[in-house]
């Protein structure tokens, strides 16, 4: 396994198709006929994997790409005030994840702190009423909120002052129970991971938006999945009940954070939209499942790679081929490149495609 230029490059072709097919199931009406929960989840998988190990396995084959590699290698090695471009670009790299994770660390620090002010300002509210299986977790009122809040790390609901029926407190603590049991936190911790490394990439915005979606409907179907038809068309009506309260009591507190209510409606509207034929409750079709499964073996077993004329010969030599090799100078001054079976004289063995071969002498 090794991680090279042109692995992270097809990492990133990959991961960016994959992430717009993602977006483009979970936003499509249509594509709920054919892909469930199950599936995008596994999709989701794929796609953190492929972007956290971004190498070559011993498995993938070579294919040269000379029109398309070849001037992505010659920029990355393109040098810049004695610096190569690759050495530019990595650096500012590592600097931006330097500072994406002191602003997570600080993010956490602040949500720790909201919490301990929530805690502080809140009332511990009676659960006598409850079922048994709603009656797990720590369930606080505060009138800093004006939407149902769950803290995961801390396993902790705190719910705000809006009077809610008795169905729908039972359809909230359901869903925000459903997060804390199936770790959603530690999920968008993940997630956030991933974005750090990869800052620079739109893409993982875009995904990181719509993984919070999915998790959003992986909630739904957890806690509707032992329901009934009306039981379930009562909790679609609670989720829209829900929205208008949450509306009216932002319209009347004067929050002007219009976009987060923005967000949540359209996220709701995909979550409904879901759960009108009740879907979650159907699997995807396992031949799909299995296509998916296989995909991430697919996509690792080619690697695009540069490649170079042989000297003197017509044929090409990739980029691993070239570091396979070595160079031997000559009695007569001249140089020999030899990799495998093949040798050949070059002109200059400090050019930029031989500069990491090592050079022995020759017989």
């Amino acid at each position: 396994m090794q991680l090279t230029l042109s692995s992270l490059f097809i990492t990133i072709v990959f991961t960016a198709i994959l992430i717009l097919i993602f977006n483009a199931l979970l936003t499509c009406k249509k594509s709920y006929i054919f892909f469930r929960t199950d599936f995008l989840s596994v999709l989701a998988i794929i796609i953190v994997l492929r972007l956290l190990f971004p190498i070559e396995f011993k498995f993938t084959q070579s294919i040269a790409a000379a029109p398309i590699m070849n001037p992505f290698y010659n920029i990355m090695h393109y040098k810049f005030h004695s610096f190569e471009i690759y050495n530019l670009l990595l650096l500012i790299w590592v600097i931006g994840i330097i500072i994406k994770s002191i602003e997570y660390i600080f993010s956490i620090s602040q949500s720790n702190k909201n919490y301990k002010l929530l805690i502080s300002n809140s009332v511990k509210l009676e659960t006598n009423d409850l079922d048994a299986e709603l009656d797990i977790f720590p369930i606080f009122s505060s009138k800093f909120l004006y939407v149902p809040t769950v803290f995961t790390t801390k396993k902790s609901i705190f719910l705000p002052t809006t009077l809610y029926t008795k169905s729908e407190l039972n359809n909230i603590l359901r869903h925000e129970i459903s997060h804390i049991q199936h770790h959603d936190g530690l999920i968008k911790h993940i997630i956030n991971f991933v974005v750090i490394l990869y800052w620079w990439n739109p893409f993982v915005y875009i995904f990181r938006n719509q993984i919070h979606l999915l998790l959003e409907m992986c909630a739904d179907y957890k806690s509707t999945k032992n329901f009934n038809e009306k039981e379930n068309n009562q909790y679609i009506r609670d989720l829209i009940n829900i929205q208008k309260k949450t509306t009216i009591y932002n319209q009347a507190h004067k929050y002007s954070n219009s976009n987060i209510i923005d967000e949540s409606i359209k996220v709701l509207e995909y979550r409904i939209n879901y759960m009108i034929e009740n879907k979650y409750k159907k699997k995807t079709n396992k031949l799909l499942l299995a296509t998916l499964v296989l995909f991430p073996f697919l996509t690792n077993s080619i690697i695009l790679e540069p490649s170079f004329p042989a000297p003197d010969e017509h044929e090409l030599l990739s980029e691993k081929d070239l570091k396979n090799g070595y160079i031997t100078v000559n009695k007569d001054g001249t140089y020999t490149f030899h990799v495998g079976k093949f040798k050949g004289i070059i002109n200059n063995p400090k050019s930029k495609e031989f500069k990491d071969i090592p050079i022995i002498k020759g017989e």
